[in-house]
């Protein structure tokens, strides 16, 4: 199966600055470092965006199999 990486780590293997990735995604600079740091969630059209933006598959950013652990925490971080 393929094999996936956050928004971050292409980021810094691309040598590009979060400011970069933010002005791309017409988003703060906050609101990036939040979204990168996993305080607040991807939005679909951001991470296609990011998918243009780093030249790769959008399926880079999620995993090939999901578990009902993975369900659980974000059923959990989402406060419902």
């Amino acid at each position: 199966m393929g094999m996936t990486l956050t928004p971050k780590a292409l980021r810094v293997n691309s040598g590009k600055t979060q400011e970069d990735v933010a002005n791309h995604l017409e988003l703060s600079l906050t609101a990036y470092k939040r979204k990168e740091n996993n305080q607040t969630r991807w939005y679909a059209d951001e991470l296609a965006k990011l998918a243009v933006f780093y030249k790769v598959d959008i399926g880079i950013f999620f995993k090939p199999k999901v578990s009902y652990k993975d369900t659980k925490e974000v059923s959990e971080v989402g406060g419902r």
